[in-house]
C-alpha cells in the first residue's frame, strides 16, 4: 500500500486569518521532520490565490513582502528535498485588503464558480506560474478550496488549459449541504483512482482528468463528541499551532455531526488524527493500493503530530511513500485499482 499525505498550506479563512510563522512555516517544518525521519515525502496543496494577493500587496506592504519570501524559501527547501507542491485555490483572495499584516476578509466569492467566466482561465493560469517559479517544482495536480468542484464544466477547461491533469479533491461517499461550501461526492465511484473527462464523478477511461481521491472512512456521532470534549478540556497536547481561528459552517453542519453517522476524509488534523489507524486497517482489509490522507498544517497540535509518528514507526515498512509527482508514474506502470 502506498502513504500520500496531501496537506492543504493555507492560513485560516475566516475573520481571524492567524500568522504565517504559526499557520504555515513552524507545522509545516514540524510534519516534514516526521515524515522525513520515517522516510516519507509529502505533498503541499498550496493556495496560489494567497499568493497571488501576497504578491499584489508587495510592492508597499512589507508584511506581504517579508510572507512570500518566507514562504518561497520554504517550498523550495521541502522541494529540494524530496517534497511536492501543488496547486490549492480558495479565490476569495482575491476580494481581500491587507492593512499592515492584518487581512479584511470577504468570503461572498468563496468557489471558483463565484468569478466571471472570462476571468478563470488567467487566474488559473497565473496561480500555477506563480507557485511553480516559487516553488521550484512542476505544477499539475488540483484540489479546490473548500472541496467545492462541483459542477465542473465551468472550471474544467480553464484547470485543462492550465496544465493540470490530477485532481485530488473527491472524498468518496462525503457530501456538504452547507450553502456557502455544498458538495457531493455520494456517487463517486469506489475505487483508488479513476479517470474523468466533465464530471469527477464518472469514470472516463479516456478523460483527461485523473482523480486520486481522498481516503474516506465512515464514523459515528461518538467520534464527534469525544473529539469535542477533547479539544475543549485536553490542554495544550490537543491546541493547534495555528493562530487563527475557522470559518464557522452553518449550525446544521455540527448538528448532523454529533446525531448522525457520516463519511469523512481521512485526516490527520488534530483529533481526527485517531482516524489513521482504522483508516489503514480498513484500507489493508480491502487490499487498496493507495492511502490518500489529507492535513492542515494550521490545524496541527502536538496530540496529531505524535499520532503521525506512531503512527509511521507502526506501519511504516508496510507503506510505500508517495507524492503527487510520483503518482501518474505509478499509475502508468500498472497499479491495480482495487473496487
Amino acid at each position: 500500500m502506498h502513504f500520500l499525505l496531501g496537506l492543504d498550506y493555507e492560513l485560516f479563512l475566516g475573520e481571524r486569518t492567524g500568522s504565517v510563522d504559526r499557520c504555515l512555516l513552524a507545522p509545516t517544518d514540524a510534519i516534514a521532520r516526521v515524515m522525513e525521519k520515517h522516510g516519507f515525502r509529502m505533498t503541499l496543496f498550496v493556495d496560489a490565490s494567497y499568493l497571488r494577493r501576497l504578491r499584489h500587496f508587495a510592492k508597499q506592504n512589507h508584511a506581504a513582502t517579508a510572507a512570500l519570501s518566507a514562504i518561497g524559501r520554504q517550498l523550495r527547501g521541502l522541494v529540494s528535498r524530496g517534497h511536492d507542491a501543488q496547486l490549492h485555490l480558495h479565490p476569495h483572495w482575491e476580494d481581500c485588503a491587507l492593512s499592515g499584516s492584518q487581512w479584511t476578509i470577504k468570503t461572498e466569492r468563496y468557489r471558483l464558480h463565484d468569478f466571471p467566466s472570462a476571468e478563470i482561465p488567467d487566474m488559473l493560469h497565473d496561480c500555477v506560474t506563480l507557485l511553480a517559479e516559487l516553488a521550484g517544482c512542476e505544477v499539475f495536480a488540483f484540489r479546490a478550496g473548500g472541496w467545492c468542484l462541483q459542477p465542473f464544466p465551468p472550471i474544467g477547461p480553464a484547470l485543462r488549459a492550465a496544465g493540470i491533469r490530477i485532481d485530488s479533491t473527491v472524498f468518496t461517499g462525503g457530501r456538504s449541504e452547507d450553502s456557502l461550501r455544498w458538495f457531493d461526492f455520494s456517487k463517486a465511484p469506489a475505487a483508488p483512482y479513476w479517470r474523468f473527462q466533465d464530471d469527477p464523478l464518472i469514470a472516463e477511461p479516456e478523460g483527461d482528468f485523473l482523480e486520486v481521491p481522498i481516503s474516506s472512512h465512515r464514523l459515528g456521532p461518538w467520534f464527534f463528541w469525544s473529539m469535542a470534549i477533547r479539544k475543549k478540556l485536553g490542554g495544550r497536547r490537543h491546541k493547534a499551532f495555528g493562530d487563527g481561528a475557522l470559518m464557522q459552517a452553518d449550525g446544521g453542519y455540527y448538528l448532523r455531526r454529533l446525531t448522525q453517522a457520516s463519511v469523512n476524509a481521512v485526516s490527520m488534523d488534530g483529533a481526527k488524527s485517531d482516524m489513521l489507524e482504522c483508516a489503514y486497517r480498513q484500507h489493508a482489509a480491502q487490499q487498496a493500493p493507495i492511502l490518500n490522507v489529507i492535513g492542515h498544517p494550521k490545524s496541527l497540535t502536538p496530540h496529531a503530530l505524535s499520532r503521525l509518528d506512531t503512527f509511521l514507526a507502526r506501519h511504516g515498512q508496510k507503506l510505500s511513500p508517495l507524492t503527487f509527482q510520483q503518482v501518474s508514474h505509478l499509475i502508468a506502470k500498472g497499479a491495480q485499482a482495487t473496487h
